[in-house]
């Protein structure tokens, strides 16, 4: 039994086997595992077994060794999802493969005209590993996606934005950059499978080297002497090179307005709504308008629909929706925000307060002149306990637009840094005098956060986690999720928000309902 198990190159995936030899030997495995198997549970099913040679004169001889106990073919088979055979049945699969996606990507792209939220995680979170398997394990896999990518890129793509007509080739590089780079993670297919086989081919020669030499454990391969820990260290910093060069390529490419907004986008936190798959229940989902608007808003693409002239008087615009008073849409972003963590902070703090007045001031003298001095001063939030057990902590909300005409010409950075120095400047020595500490929390309307509330967010998602009992990591993915949602729909509210009741005619409205109801007779 050993003589003939060490005859056949034998691999397996759980109760999946596979091996290779001669047409005898094969057979007399074949035989052997049949016989063997039964007592272990392991019952070999003939009919959904595979006998794949080379020719069709072995494939005669073989039908003469096996008879019908096992399928037969010299073209070729099915391996795990990969192809295994001849060219022609490599291609007649492949082809067939893509063609097959090919019509689920149209019917995908039809849904996302209405539910684009919905289609775009179903492609990233279910198509996309689809497409990674096969470049990964099919030599030239690319020769079969033009089909493909022209539906992805001339009808996928543009239904997710609403746009009537595909994209160009800058911005279709843009989209298939991570999201973390600004983009959305839809892959040009020809330039992923070199490099997705590459990766693959390096990452398994170990496994090839041992099911060659029939090893028990994990070879190095003879090439070189590097251990998995390491190909697996080279190909993600690889990786992580060639994401950088085109990332930087594309961002030198595009006009200086679509430069900005991508580097907005690459913001902690500024991508983690588009991520979200659109559970309702947590607050995650939105409707396909806010979808298209939220995709345009961070491309700085046009929003059709918008009307000429502000309810204010003014000339309307994106930039001008994020500055408006008329309608409370700016305090509302503000309001949402605070109101999350008002109801966080009551889990894991004592004391906890929206809208807190502070002490009011006896003499004391305050560093700066724009330190806010009325009686009448509140914050929005204060918590017990939150930095130091006993010891209140009080933060302040501002939820600022990273495009106004007046901060257009800094990063993100400097922007959310100024606007911290400004709140501690108000606050901080008033808040301090009082034996509290003092916090701002800054957003930007692009989701990214300033460096205080990025040190506040992690320190909550620090006491939910030890309260809850929870991975501090999903905690901390649920929380930047959150806030981002929050801080879009937010957004959108201020661009798409009706700051005047809109009505066909004019209606009368009594000014005194208990004279009007006396004069009527009712």
């Amino acid at each position: 039994m050993k003589c003939l198990i060490a005859k056949i190159k034998q691999v397996w995936l759980a109760d999946d086997a596979a091996g290779g030899g001669s047409l005898k030997d094969l057979f007399d495995w074949f035989q052997l595992l049949t016989k063997v198997g039964g007592p272990f549970g392991y019952f070999v099913n003939g009919s959904k077994s595979w006998l794949i040679v080379k020719s069709k004169e072995d494939e005669v001889r073989a039908r003469e060794i096996f008879g019908d106990q096992v399928q037969i073919t010299s073209e070729g088979q099915r391996h795990l999802g990969a192809a295994l055979g001849s060219l022609t049945f490599k291609k007649e699969y492949c082809q067939t493969k893509v063609d097959s996606w090919t019509e689920q990507i149209k019917v995908l792209a039809e849904i996302a005209k209405t539910q684009p939220q919905a289609a775009y995680c179903g492609f990233t979170r279910g198509f996309l590993s689809k497409f990674t398997y096969f470049l990964r394990t099919i030599e030239g896999f690319e020769d079969y996606t033009d089909g493909l990518q022209e539906v992805l890129t001339h009808q996928f793509v543009p239904a997710l934005f609403a746009a009537e007509a595909p994209f160009d080739s800058l911005q279709t590089d843009l989209f298939s950059l991570p999201t973390s780079k600004g983009g959305l993670g839809i892959p040009i297919l020809k330039e992923e499978a070199s490099q997705q086989y590459a990766a693959s081919l390096s990452i398994t020669s170990p496994h090839v080297e041992s099911i060659i030499a029939q090893d028990n454990c994990l070879r190095k391969t003879n090439t070189n002497e590097k251990d998995q820990t390491t190909l697996r260290s080279e190909l993600v910093s690889a990786k992580a090179e060639r994401i950088k060069e085109k990332t930087t390529t594309v961002h030198d490419n595009l006009p200086e307005d679509a430069q900005r907004f991508m580097e907005q986008s690459q913001d902690r936190g500024a991508s983690s709504w588009v991520n979200a798959i659109p559970i309702e229940e947590e607050g995650f989902n939105v409707n396909k308008q806010e979808f298209f608007d939220a995709l345009r808003l961070r491309y700085n693409l046009p929003l059709p629909g918008l009307p000429p002239v502000c309810a204010c008087g003014k000339p309307y615009s994106v930039f001008h929706a994020h500055e408006c008073s008329k309608g409370g849409f700016v305090n509302r972003r503000h309001d949402n925000l605070r109101d999350l963590f008002v109801r966080l902070l009551n889990e894991v703090c004592t004391n906890v307060q929206a809208e807190p007045h502070l002490l009011n001031l006896s003499g004391e003298v305050l560093q700066y002149a724009t330190a806010i001095r009325g009686d009448d001063a509140r914050l929005d939030i204060r918590a017990r306990g939150f930095w130091r057990s006993g010891q209140d902590a009080l933060f302040d909300v501002r939820v600022t637009h990273v495009n106004a005409e007046s901060q257009r010409h800094l990063s993100t950075k400097t922007i959310f840094n100024n606007h911290q120095q400004e709140k501690k400047r108000h606050y901080n020595q008033r808040c301090m005098d009082q034996g509290a500490t003092f916090t701002a929390l800054i957003f930007g309307t692009n989701g990214g956060v300033g460096k205080e509330c990025s040190m506040f967010m992690a320190r909550l998602a620090e006491l939910l986690s030890v309260k809850r009992n929870e991975e501090y990591n999903d905690v901390m993915n649920w929380l930047r999720t959150k806030v981002s949602v929050e801080v879009v729909k937010s957004a959108l509210l201020c661009v798409r928000g009706s700051r005047t009741p809109w009505i066909k005619k004019e209606v009368k409205v009594s000014e005194d309902f208990g004279l009007s109801v006396v004069t009527a007779g009712l």
